[in-house]
C-alpha cells in the first residue's frame, strides 16, 4: 500500500508548488511583506497590487504592505527592489514602462531588468487600440491607413506622453503598415482624449480602460486593437494583424516580480497565491470592467515576455532619441 506522503509527493508539480520545509525552517513568509508600486497611487498597477493584498495577506498570513514609491516613470521604485535583501519581504507590481522601455529611453537606469529580477507572474494586459475620431473617412484599419497614405504630413495621433506605450505603439505602426502620421503628444491620457474628442487630433492609440466609455457612446471609433486575440471587452473590434498588418503587437502589461535570488519555495508560494486572488469574482470583476485582460500566467513565460518586448523596444531607439 503506498503511503499517503509518498502519494502525495510523487503527485506532478506538488514539490514545486509546495516545498515541504525541513526540521526548524520557517515557512515562508516569517515576516511582513513590502508590495513597491513604482508609481503614483491610481494607477492599474497601484490597483492590482491593491487589490491582490488582502488576499495575499490572507493566504499567506502576514501582513502586506502597499508602497508607493514613484519618480523617473517607474525607475526609482523599480530600483530599490533590485536592490533589496532576496528574502521575499519585498516584492515588484510595475508595468513594462519601467522594465523594457526605460533602459531604451535612459543612458543609465541603474538596474539590469533581465537579470535583477525573479518573475512571478504576468498578471494582466491591457491592450491598446486605436480610435479615431468619427469625421476621419475611415471606419477599417485599411481605410485608415489609405487615408494617412494619401495626406501625407497632414494627419496625426495623440498619445500620453513620449516614451509610453501609447507613443511607441504609434510609432511602430507608422513603420510596420509604411505611413507617416505624425505624434502629438500630450501631458496624459486625461488631456490627450478630449483633444480627440474635440477633433483637435484626429487619432490615438490609447488603454481601453479609459476609451471605452467613448467608444460606446459613439464619441470615438474603434478601429483595431494591438492584442494578439480581441479583447472580451470589445469582441467586435478586430485585431490590428487581422486587418491587416502582420506581426503587430502592442499591449501594456502589469506583472509581480522579486529581486534575483529570492528562494523558490517563496516565489512559488507567491505566485500561487496571486493565481488564486485573480480568480476572485470582485477582483476578475473590477480588471475585466475596466479593459484588462486576466492572464495570470507562470514565471517562465512572464519572463520570455520580458525578453521578446525588451528586444521589441530596443528597435525603437531612434524615437527616443528623435523627440529629445
Amino acid at each position: 500500500m503506498i503511503s499517503r506522503r509518498r502519494f502525495v509527493c510523487g503527485l506532478p508539480g506538488v514539490a514545486a508548488l509546495s516545498p515541504t520545509p525541513s526540521f526548524g525552517q520557517a515557512v515562508y513568509p516569517s515576516r511582513p511583506v513590502r508590495i513597491v508600486v513604482p508609481f503614483l497611487p491610481g494607477g492599474g498597477a497601484d490597483l492590482i497590487a491593491r487589490l491582490l493584498q488582502p488576499h495575499l495577506q490572507q493566504a499567506l498570513g502576514q501582513p502586506f504592505v502597499v508602497e508607493n514609491r514613484a519618480g523617473a516613470a517607474g525607475r526609482i521604485g523599480t530600483g530599490a527592489v533590485a536592490k533589496a535583501e532576496p528574502d521575499g519581504a519585498t516584492l515588484l507590481v510595475t508595468t513594462e514602462s519601467s522594465l523594457v522601455i526605460a533602459p531604451h529611453a535612459s543612458a543609465s537606469i541603474g538596474y539590469d531588468p533581465l537579470k535583477d529580477f525573479a518573475p512571478i507572474s504576468l498578471l494582466t494586459r491591457n491592450p491598446v487600440v486605436l480610435v479615431v475620431h468619427p469625421s476621419v473617412p475611415a471606419t477599417t484599419l485599411q481605410d485608415y491607413i489609405a487615408f494617412a497614405r494619401a495626406k501625407p504630413g497632414e494627419t496625426f495621433f495623440a498619445s500620453s506622453g513620449v516614451g509610453g506605450p501609447n507613443h511607441l505603439a504609434g510609432e511602430m505602426f507608422n513603420r510596420m503598415a509604411g505611413i507617416s502620421v505624425t505624434h502629438v503628444p500630450f501631458p496624459g491620457t486625461g488631456a490627450a482624449i478630449p483633444a480627440v474628442i474635440s477633433n483637435q487630433v484626429g487619432a490615438m492609440w490609447g488603454f481601453l480602460a479609459g476609451l471605452i466609455p467613448h467608444i460606446r457612446s459613439g464619441a470615438l471609433r474603434a478601429l483595431a486593437v494591438g492584442s494578439r486575440t480581441r479583447t472580451d471587452v470589445l469582441p467586435e473590434v478586430p485585431t490590428v494583424v487581422e486587418a491587416g498588418v502582420a506581426g503587430f503587437e502592442a499591449v501594456s502589461w502589469i506583472g509581480l516580480l522579486a529581486p534575483a535570488g529570492t528562494p523558490p519555495d517563496a516565489l512559488a508560494r507567491l505566485g500561487e497565491a496571486a493565481h488564486t486572488a485573480l480568480q476572485d469574482a470582485t477582483v476578475r470583476q473590477t480588471l475585466i470592467g475596466g479593459g484588462s485582460d486576466i492572464v495570470a500566467s507562470g514565471a517562465p513565460e512572464f519572463r520570455q515576455v520580458i525578453a521578446d518586448d525588451y528586444a521589441r523596444y530596443a528597435g525603437l531607439k531612434d524615437v527616443f532619441r528623435a523627440e529629445k
